[in-house]
């Protein structure tokens, strides 16, 4: 069970912005909180992410308030407005200065937010704050299945963080939206430094789909009401637990995924793009979804990453269902039962091992690729 750091409240309220669940989420810190945050780089972004990197440079935050249904994403000036009006309004609400609230949406690209039920969402979610995350977890949701969160401890303080994703997702940066509390004593600036250490292991090794959204952001903040101070690898070590743990879920959770699938590259100047590489191929993510041993098409993707290395020196394994499969080895085939292998790949979580030599080894969460994926996506928009 999750423990919930001291001095945060979280609310959430349904406005209409979805057909159903939540759609405006709170959260709020009852003392003023160092804040750290990553936000993504693609150059197509949502006017919360420019309003969120003005806040991530200020250093504090008291509030989030978040909607989902609608990205708030390129709409122009007025969506710029909007934006400073979510947080004008949540900032009102809660008897806060605007500057104190972080703002964060996700859903569906270039339409208006109806500003009308926004603000009716946000004094619903106001007048029900109260020590539990699900109003909130629901809240931030879109075409998740399953809400996301994770919880870990720095010495006597205690971390918590919640997430959206389940589609377009191969971030740049974080995550599609995490957030994460912590009622540690902790600076901005080593907070900062350590969820960027963070991210690189968990969010930024993360794929379902190779595509990169638009208002992608992991926000943390440090409240420091548990008046612990953890030491740097205290902090580093639970930020890195919940971190991973989120981006594991998010995975599993990707659109029309059946299973969770890790793959762990060792050796080569370069084991992480090598693994990214073979986690986005649709042809290893469709044979996942098949249960097909087809363990050439792993290795042909790993040989078009771009990163030097000898062929004949690959061992490919395939762990799965507790059981460990070699697949290839020495230049040439391995003997395994393809019946008995992908009877094991039916498993909930797949790993793929791919050894090229000495060296540093790298990971990359992903998931299998189906016929849902298709289908949500054909029909998302409308």
């Amino acid at each position: 069970m999750a423990v919930i750091p001291l001095g945060f409240q979280f609310a959430g309220a349904r406005c209409g912005l979805k057909n159903k669940r939540n759609d405006i989420g709170l959260l709020v810190s009852d003392r003023e909180a160092a804040l750290a945050g990553l936000t993504t780089q693609n150059l197509v972004h949502a006017s919360c992410v420019d309003y969120m990197r003005e806040r991530i440079a200020g250093g504090s935050l008291r509030a989030m308030v978040v909607n989902s249904g609608n990205a708030n994403c390129m709409t122009g000036p007025q969506g710029v407005r909007d934006t400073r009006r979510m947080a004008q309004l949540a900032a009102e609400a809660l008897g806060l200065q605007p500057e104190d609230v972080g703002v964060a949406s996700t859903g569906v690209i270039g339409r208006l937010l109806d500003m009308a039920k926004v603000e009716s969402g946000i004094a619903q979610a106001a007048a029900s704050l109260g020590p539990s995350p699900k109003p909130f977890l629901e809240a931030i949701l879109t075409t998740d299945l399953v809400e996301k969160e994770a919880s870990a401890t720095a010495g006597q303080a205690r971390l918590y963080g919640v997430a959206k994703g389940s589609g377009m997702i191969a971030p740049n940066m974080a995550t599609m939206l995490a957030f994460l509390c912590t009622d540690a004593e902790v600076d901005a600036p080593t907070l900062q430094g350590l969820l960027a250490e963070a991210a690189e292991r968990s969010f930024n090794s993360l794929t379902v789909d190779s595509d990169t959204s638009t208002n992608d952001m992991v926000v943390v903040l440090a409240n420091g009401a548990s008046g612990y101070r953890p030491t740097e690898p205290e902090l580093r070590n639970a930020l890195n637990e919940v971190c991973v743990s989120l981006a594991r879920q998010i995975a599993r959770d990707g659109e029309g995924a059946t299973k969770l699938i890790e793959v762990v590259v060792t050796g080569t100047e370069d084991p992480k793009r090598v693994a990214r590489t073979i986690a986005d191929s649709p042809l290893v993510k469709t044979a996942m979804f098949g249960c097909d041993p087809n363990w050439g098409r792993i290795l042909a993707a790993a040989g078009r990453a771009g990163v030097p290395f000898d062929p004949t020196e690959a061992r490919l394994t395939v762990e799965a269902g507790g059981e460990e499969h070699v697949l290839f080895e020495g230049g040439s085939p391995a003997p395994f039962d393809a019946k008995r292998v992908s009877t094991a790949l039916k498993s909930d979580v797949v790993r793929i091992l791919l050894y090229l030599g000495p060296g540093p080894s790298a990971t990359v969460y992903t998931c299998d690729l189906g016929y849902g994926y298709v289908r949500i996506n054909a029909e998302y928009h409308t």
